[in-house]
Order: C-alpha cells, then sequence, then structure tokens
C-alpha cells in the first residue's frame, strides 16, 4: 500500500494543521508519522549536522518496507496521504514520486516567503536549537548548508518557490498539483478545505474542526512549563491513562500556543529581504499564472 496523494510543504506554511484536518475526513487516511522523507533520501547527506538535527537522522523513513507500514491501518479510504514539507525542497523528490505512482495528486502549501522564513527561524528557537539573532542565522545560512545543516536552517533559501513549483508542474502537470496561499489557507478555512476535498475526490461538505493551530512557532514566555508540556515527562506519564489521546493532544496544542509569543521581525530585516524574494515572487506568479500582488508590497513589521 503506497499514498495517492501528498503534501509536499512548504515547510512552516501551515502543514501541520492542513495534515490534521485531513485526517479527520472519514474517507481519507493519513498516518500518524509526519516527515517520512522517503521520496527525498537519496538526496540527503550522510546525516545532518545541526543543532537538533538529529531526529532528521533517526525519524525519517529509510525503507519502503517502512514506509509501507505506515499505510498498514488503511481500510476503505478513497484518499490515502502523507506529509513530508521537504518533498518540495530536493530537486530529485517529484521525480521520483512519480516513478512510485504517476498518478499521485500533490498539494502545495506556500507562505510569503519573509513570514516563512521567521517563522522558521521562530520554530528552531522555540525548540532551543538556535543561539543567533536572526540576521546572523540568515549571514550564516550558506555556512550552515555546506555543514550539512537541515534545511529547516535554510531560512531564505526554502522561500524560493518559483522553480520548486515548476519541477512538480513538469513532472506530474497542472491538473494533478493544488497549489495553495497560506493566507488564503487561514483566511478561508471552511472553503479552501472543501476545495482540496473536491481534488482528492472524496466528499467536499464533511465538517471539520479546525479550532486548533499545529505546530506553530514563537517564544516561550515560560521556558521550563513549555519543555515540560512539549516533552516527555515521567508526572505526565502517571496521568496519561486518565486522558483519552484525543483530549490529551488538543490540550496540549492549546497549552502550548498560549504560552507562546510572538516577536516581530526588525523593519530593516523585513525590508531586505522583502527585495531578496522579489525577483522569485515575479516568477512564481508566472509559474502560478495568478496575481501574487500581495506578496510584493512591504508589510508592516
Amino acid at each position: 500500500m503506497l499514498p495517492n496523494f501528498l503534501v509536499v510543504g512548504a515547510a512552516k506554511s501551515g502543514t501541520s494543521s492542513l495534515d490534521r484536518y485531513l485526517a479527520q475526513h472519514p474517507d481519507i487516511y493519513m498516518p500518524t508519522k509526519k516527515e517520512a522523507h522517503i521520496f527525498s533520501i537519496p538526496d540527503f547527506p550522510a546525516r545532518f549536522n545541526g543543532p537538533g538535527d538529529e531526529g532528521m537522522n533517526t525519524e525519517t523513513i529509510r525503507s519502503m518496507e517502512a514506509y509501507e507500514r505506515l499505510f498498514d491501518g488503511v481500510k476503505n479510504e478513497r484518499a490515502v496521504g502523507e506529509s513530508s514539507v521537504f518533498y518540495l525542497y530536493y530537486p530529485g523528490t517529484a521525480k521520483r514520486i512519480y516513478e512510485a505512482n504517476p498518478d499521485m495528486k500533490i498539494i502545495i502549501l506556500l507562505r510569503h516567503p519573509v513570514d516563512r522564513a521567521y517563522s522558521a527561524y521562530m520554530h528552531v528557537v522555540r525548540d532551543e536549537r538556535e543561539p543567533l539573532t536572526f540576521e546572523e542565522g540568515l549571514a550564516k545560512e550558506p555556512e550552515r548548508k555546506a555543514m550539512d545543516f537541515e534545511p529547516m536552517w535554510l531560512y531564505r533559501e526554502l522561500g524560493l518557490y518559483s522553480e520548486q513549483v515548476q519541477r512538480y508542474y513538469d513532472v506530474f502537470g497542472r491538473n494533478q498539483v493544488k497549489v495553495l496561499l497560506f493566507e488564503d489557507f487561514t483566511k478561508n478555512l471552511h472553503e479552501t478545505m472543501a476545495d482540496i476535498f473536491r481534488f482528492l475526490g472524496v466528499d467536499p461538505n464533511v465538517e471539520i474542526d479546525t479550532g486548533l493551530r499545529h505546530n506553530e512557532s514563537g517564544v516561550p514566555k515560560n521556558r521550563g512549563l513549555f519543555n515540560f508540556i512539549s516533552r516527555p515527562n515521567p508526572i505526565k506519564e502517571v496521568f496519561k491513562p486518565l486522558f483519552p489521546p484525543a483530549v490529551r493532544e488538543r490540550i496540549g496544542i492549546r497549552a502550548k500556543s498560549m504560552l507562546l509569543q510572538k516577536v516581530s521581525m526588525e523593519p530593516a530585516t523585513r525590508q531586505e529581504l522583502q527585495s531578496f524574494f522579489d525577483p522569485d515572487i515575479r516568477k512564481l506568479a508566472t509559474v502560478l499564472d495568478r496575481d501574487l500582488g500581495a506578496w510584493l508590497r512591504p508589510k508592516k513589521a
């Protein structure tokens, strides 16, 4: 058993929430394991070397047998999928996916590249992996790439979407690729989910609980409490049997969200990044045949 659709990225563009919303549909199967990355493994270095990158070395799926086991629970679901955000980034991935299933449907979520870059930075800050300021991290990006840090550290490069999207159009054609913008996903959530369901060939009228935002970035207001909620702890194990898994997940997500605060980007940094990304945004507009003028207008910090 292999999936017949994939959510391929981009990282920090709402893919975690989309993955969990899709899983609620009775005719869609999503494994609980996200970020399998099986189709990108040949592009990976021997190991990733950034702080906290060990999860990418140990938790990604390295064999097709192990990958197929992710779908052991499939029953009669019409749409079977999985989500791996770096499928969009690695150049050889689209072709490998096509070789595994030429009929695969592809979902791509794109976020304004400046906002996506800063969210990626806040993600690794949240997880106590990034010791530098955003500006220092941007300056270190070429060095980090050369040292085989995982792609999450590539704040600029992951946001150069035009070639990444074009690869999927070239391999699968436009009819099999659904490209969505983060802004539409967050502002018109129910309409966007119905559109995705139609793309996947399942009932678009199924009601989905979209009240939770998954895997949010930010700076913890209370580091000790945030880590207690986020990480394994023997005290939590004592109380785990008292609550169903879905209830525990909901409480944990809401608690973490309440503890995270947003920190604004420096205006000068936003302006510099906007200038950097503008040429690629214009290329992306041509690739998508879509007006991206809102992405070209500088945002307030």
